[in-house]
């Protein structure tokens, strides 16, 4: 469970980073977890893009241990206290990138959905090798909007702005790790990442908020009505088609 000063942190600054929470030998674990994902990924999947991504669901027979980590007790208890009590555990995912940087985005425009996003990484990143960048306070307006009009030079659609600020002129928050850390983020907040080597290994866990107004349950029925940017976002929605029957 978060502290209050780290609920207080979270909810200013739109993250956290939690030191230590995975074991050695957990992330060993999750090390030949992401082995057996990335060979099947590489099968049927092709690096684009600045970010030279591979994406894929870690809900499978195949990788036990990552797909275990949505309902582990650390996870889940971190997401109630910040989602509320009934909050749902929607995806676990694995990412491989290739790519130097990750452009500036958050992972949600929609102003009424509620989520959040655990990732750690299974090697040691610093704000020059690849580590998360954050915009603090970017999740609330007037920011999350307000850095819009930055002219940003690359965009989240694979658009080139060659006057825009380059990835590591926009002013941030380096998250920097080391194997077993887990870095916190609202899924509105600001994030980017720099300098990054090949094969960059990073495992993440998604939650969302059970919509309680009539524009919360909007929020949530649009994300599953957009199939285009709810599997972009959620991959593995694409091969567990029943959450699609929550609220479709």
């Amino acid at each position: 469970m978060l502290t209050n000063s780290q609920v207080t942190q979270f909810e200013v600054f739109g993250f956290l980073v939690l030191k230590g929470m995975l074991t050695p030998r957990e992330i060993e674990k999750a090390c030949n977890d992401f082995d057996i994902g990335l060979a099947s990924a590489q099968e049927g999947m092709d690096r684009s893009g600045i970010r030279g991504q591979l994406n894929w669901s870690n809900l499978r027979p195949e990788t036990p241990f990552l797909a275990s980590l949505l309902e582990d007790q650390r996870f889940f208890e971190i997401a109630q206290q910040i989602l509320g009590e009934d909050s749902v555990g929607c995806y676990a995912n694995s990412n491989s990138f290739d790519g130097d940087r990750t452009e500036w985005h958050p992972d949600t425009v929609h102003p009424d959905w509620r989520g959040i996003k655990f990732a750690f990484y299974l090697q040691p990143l610093k704000r020059t090798s690849g580590a998360l960048r954050f915009i603090p306070g970017s999740h609330k307006e007037p920011l999350l909007s307000d850095i819009k009009k930055v002219a940003l030079k690359e965009s989240n659609d694979g658009a080139i702005d060659t006057s825009g600020l380059n990835v590591d002129e926009v002013p941030a928050f380096a998250a920097e790790s080391e194997p077993g850390d887990v870095v916190l983020f609202d899924n509105h907040t600001w994030h980017a990442s720099y300098g990054g080597g090949k094969n960059r290994r990073m495992c993440s866990l998604g939650y969302f908020a059970s919509p309680k107004t009539r524009w919360q349950d909007a929020a949530v029925k649009s994300m599953v009505e957009s199939e285009t940017q709810l599997v972009s976002k959620f991959p593995h929605l694409a091969r567990h088609p029943h959450w699609l029957n929550v609220y479709a």
